[in-house]
């Protein structure tokens, strides 16, 4: 493996761990229903006055912080190639649930705002973590396995 590729996959893991972080930030505020520090006001990603289930907003919560657990794994140091493989299979299935949850989250905003009579934003936030979350198979696969980059 020459240098820049070491070098690609060594930012690579980096995006992982801020879309981790990201993501263990975003379950706690929707666990504790948005932050204020001072003047600063980070409110949680779904109004609690529209949302009618409010158990799964905090199934979704938990389950950011539990994919953050999964992103956080030593993927490079896993010594054996059958839990390896076991856990490349258990992080494609939950990045696949991950983007499936951001596509069903823009419908269900859609949905909120055409009741609304408004026109709903665009999903640009919804979009990158849909895409990160996608983005996080060939990292790490090709963090384990790079002659496969050549």
């Amino acid at each position: 493996m020459n240098d820049v590729t070491a070098q690609r996959i060594r930012y690579g893991r980096i995006i992982v761990i801020l879309f981790g972080l990201l993501c263990v930030g975003l379950g706690v505020n929707g666990l504790i229903g948005g932050v204020s520090l001072g003047p600063l006001h980070i409110p949680p990603r779904w109004d609690p006055a529209i949302v009618t289930f409010p158990v799964a907003l905090r199934v979704e919560s938990w389950y950011f912080i539990a994919y953050a657990g999964l992103l956080f794994l030593p993927w490079r140091r896993i010594e054996s190639p059958k839990v390896w493989r076991w856990l490349f299979s258990l992080l494609c299935v939950a990045s696949v649930v991950f983007a499936m949850a951001m596509i069903c989250e823009v419908m269900a905003k859609n949905y909120i705002a055409q009741n609304a009579g408004l026109k709903a934003k665009i999903p640009v936030f919804q979009a990158v973590l849909l895409f990160l979350s996608l983005g996080q198979i060939p990292i790490e696969l090709f963090s384990r396995k790079p002659e496969l980059l050549d």
